[in-house]
């Protein structure tokens, strides 16, 4: 068990690595874009919708990392006035939630892809990117998400020590 979770949270930190440098890929293929169209009067047909297609995927694939860092937004004030034992279960039922909905995103969202595989569905756009490229982020970052918040709510069923607050550096 011990190795198949290590496993997860070096794949999910690997992903998020991976998620950081896409966002620097996008701003440079949307600065090319800027100056390209401005500059040169040339705008590319690549940029915008490839751009579009990699900030999709950074943005679901760094989920699970956030999860693991205990990074996501949330609203504190009351598991603050919690003891210990009330913020684990606090701890619990949101991991429970969020695999639920994340069950329910994969079972869902699966059929969107799969459908526009079979049906041969693109883009429309001069690149003509086949659908379900971009539709396969869904199920696939909320069944990596699933699995990051299952590790996490063993480990603290478990009684592993809670996470601590993820802050912002100043």
């Amino acid at each position: 068990m011990q190795a198949f979770a290590s496993l997860v949270d070096r794949v999910a930190d690997q992903l998020a690595q991976l998620c950081g440098w896409a966002y620097l890929a996008i701003g440079l293929m949307l600065g090319f874009e800027v100056i390209a169209r401005y500059f040169f009067n040339a705008p590319t047909i690549w940029a915008e919708e490839l751009s579009r297609l990699v900030f999709l995927f950074a943005t679901l694939l760094a989920a699970p990392a956030l999860l693991r860092q205990n990074a996501h937004i949330r609203v504190t004030a009351l598991t603050a006035l919690m003891n210990p034992a009330a913020q684990r279960a606090a701890r619990l039922v949101a991991l429970g939630f969020v695999i639920a909905l994340c069950c329910v995103l994969v079972w869902y969202g699966k059929d969107a892809p799969l459908n526009s595989y079979a049906r041969g569905r693109s883009s429309g756009s001069m690149l003509d990117i086949p659908a379900w490229w971009a539709q396969t982020a869904v199920p696939l970052a909320f069944a990596l998400l699933a699995l990051q918040a299952t590790l996490e709510f063993i480990r603290c069923a478990l009684g592993a020590p809670l996470p601590p607050e993820a802050h912002m550096p100043e």
